[in-house]
């Protein structure tokens, strides 16, 4: 379709108009083209740097929150100074503010079209649809290979010839190389989410989806896992209550010991079907039973067992599965906080600057080598995984805004920043100053930590002025009031 309407765009460059003479020749006039020049950066206004305004440091004073335990950076696009610093060159716990350095970084590095690859090989032989032998997963770290996405790769094996399957299953996760990592160390909640663990072959976020709806009777809620776990005994202990939905009412406790999945709390009748996502197997489990269990559901024949491996000489690629491009993919890791996908793209990065297989040490070079070469001083600043999710990540104020700055200037820009949070609108901030005129006007990160709160990005002021905001506060309470204090202040400059 594409082909055929540049052609007849261009076939129409040489048709003649109605005051054309029949016969005259269509001369096309060849214009000459003098390359742009880069301009140099012109900075329009003169600003004055101020510290925290005086009824800002009032109301801090009035809710007992120390001015220590925060850091401030805003500056004017177009002008020669910041316009507020407080703080600016202390390094604190970014929290998911990290992201945004991880998916500059990667866009940078990689390009808003870079797409991940995952590889079906065949190990024997393929005849009349039936493979006797093993079929081989081999992933190259695609954050958002959700069951959407798998579905269709399995589609197309079907599609390609292959109906049954008589050997096993084999997962390559050799593209990242990582320590063994206990998905409870950060806070003992090994089963959510955001605690999953990188996979070069990531099924769903490593998740097991499970469904919750009322039964006919209106007595029990009923649960169904997806995909199916062998052996698993789920104790169900949900009480479903009369009345609307509240977000708690689909929140339940989830805990496993051994092969069983202890789930206790409420369901409301009013919340209808609904689900939520929970780590309860390894990643090459959770691959292995989501195959299994899409590739019977699509009439394939299958009942081999799960293998890890590596591709051998003399194996057969027979189908690649191409993902979402990166640009698509930033949208999901910042709007919606996503750190196994952040941990993805930091890894990527290491393993397209320092060759594969992707390692922590690899990833870390490769982003400093990108700040660096953005002017952006390092010291102080410390990475652990690129996703926020750490107690040890730090990071200045002065040096989120350095980066916001940069990003700016830079040609990906437009993609960046709209893979940020909309205030008030989505994402994270859906809710945050959503009743304000603030509203719509900012695009930007949030980070939220036990002890750490911070938010950053882009704001159109009420003047017109185009801000960079990078906010961090480390400490007990009060995190986000502070932040919204100095929004307001900062929408009227």
């Amino acid at each position: 379709m594409l082909k055929t309407v540049f052609l007849s765009g261009l076939l129409s460059l040489f048709t003649c108009s109605a005051v054309c003479a029949a016969d005259a020749p269509v001369v096309l006039p060849i214009p000459v083209v003098t390359p742009p020049q880069p301009a140099e950066l012109t900075l329009i206004r003169q600003q004055q740097t101020t510290g925290l305004p005086d009824e800002i440091r009032e109301w801090m004073q009035q809710k007992a929150i120390p001015e220590a335990n925060l850091s401030a950076y805003i500056r004017d696009l177009n002008a020669n100074a910041p316009l507020l610093i407080h703080n600016e060159n202390v390094p604190r716990n970014p929290a998911s503010t990290m992201k945004l350095v991880t998916t500059w970084v990667a866009l940078k590095l990689l390009g808003p079209a870079y797409t991940w690859k995952t590889e079906s090989w065949l190990r024997g032989e393929l005849k009349d649809g039936v493979l006797t032998g093993d079929l081989i997963l081999k992933g190259y770290g695609d954050p958002f290979l959700t069951d959407e996405a798998f579905r269709e790769m399995l589609h197309d094996l079907r599609l390609k010839g292959l109906k049954e399957i008589r050997g096993n299953l084999v997962v390559d996760n050799s593209y990242f190389n990582l320590p063994l990592q206990d998905p409870a160390a950060f806070d003992g909640e090994p089963s959510k989410v955001y605690n999953a663990t990188p996979s070069a072959l990531m099924y769903n976020f490593q998740a097991v989806r499970l469904l919750f709806e009322p039964d006919e009777l209106g007595k029990r809620v009923k649960v169904t896992p997806f995909p199916t776990i062998p052996g698993l005994q789920v104790d169900n202990q949900l009480k479903l209550s009369s009345g609307g939905c509240k977000k708690a009412h689909y929140r339940p406790g989830v805990q496993r010991e051994g092969n069983v999945v202890k789930l206790v709390g409420s369901y409301a009748t009013g919340c209808g079907q609904n689900f939520i996502l929970r780590v309860l197997s390894s990643p090459e489990e959770n691959v292995f039973h989501a195959f299994r269990d899409v590739w019977h559901s699509q009439g394939g024949v299958f009942n081999g067992q799960l293998q890890t491996g590596v591709v051998q000489q003399g194996d057969l690629r027979f189908h690649t599965h191409e993902s979402r491009t990166l640009g698509e993919q930033i949208r999901f890791v910042n709007k919606w906080s996503n750190n196994v996908m952040a941990r993805h793209l930091f890894l990527t990065a290491g393993a397209h600057t320092g060759g594969e297989p992707a390692t922590l040490e690899k990833a870390r070079a490769a982003m400093s080598g990108v700040l660096e070469q953005a002017g952006i001083q390092l010291d102080g600043m410390v990475v652990e995984n690129g996703s926020g999710l750490s107690r040890q990540e730090r990071m200045s104020t002065r040096q989120l805004g350095q980066l916001l700055e940069a990003a700016w200037r830079d040609p990906y820009m437009p993609e960046f920043m709209a893979s940020m949070p909309v205030l008030g609108e989505d994402g994270t901030l859906a809710k945050r100053l959503d009743d304000t005129e603030l509203r719509g006007r900012s695009h930007m990160k949030t980070g939220t930590l036990k002890d750490s709160s911070a938010i950053a990005g882009y704001m159109l002021t009420r003047s017109g002025k185009r801000l960079v905001v990078a906010l961090v506060y480390n400490g007990n309470g009060a995190g986000s009031g502070v932040q919204d204090a100095l929004l307001e202040w900062a929408f009227e400059q």
